[in-house]
């Protein structure tokens, strides 16, 4: 799952004053995720990242801010199963209801699904063979 690292101060109370940013990004065919806090009243900077999805708090305020993708999951034109699995490390009940929902991503989420499924698509293919059907 995900790895995480923080550095910084203690963080002080929520103030107007304060500013707060997450984003993610992909960065050597690698899912990560980076996130900035900084009080300029109280002289308090943090910065906090990982690698794979960030912890929800997180991603729930990247989704607020740039909006969801959804996907279909399963199928000829989903995201592959074992994929959104190791991503995201879902439950079986979760992957279940995925097959039948869809998933809500981040922008930057689907993206790299979109490729990380595209590879593996390549890599099946050309291991088939030249004779293979398709």
């Amino acid at each position: 799952m995900a790895e995480q690292r923080m550095y910084g101060w203690t963080h002080c109370g929520p103030c107007e004053d304060c500013v707060e940013e997450d984003w993610q990004l992909v960065q050597d065919g690698e899912l990560r995720w980076e996130g900035y806090q900084h009080c300029p009243r109280n002289e308090v900077y943090a910065c906090n990242g990982g690698r794979g999805v960030p912890p929800p708090w997180v991603r729930e305020r990247i989704l607020a801010r740039e909006g969801s993708v959804h996907l279909a999951v399963g199928g000829p034109d989903g995201v592959p199963i074992a994929l959104l699995r190791r991503v995201y490390g879902l439950t079986i009940a979760e992957v279940v209801a995925a097959r039948t929902e869809g998933y809500r991503a981040t922008p930057v989420e689907a993206r790299y699904l979109s490729v990380a499924a595209a590879a593996a698509a390549a890599a099946t293919a050309s291991a088939a063979g030249p004779g293979a059907p398709g």
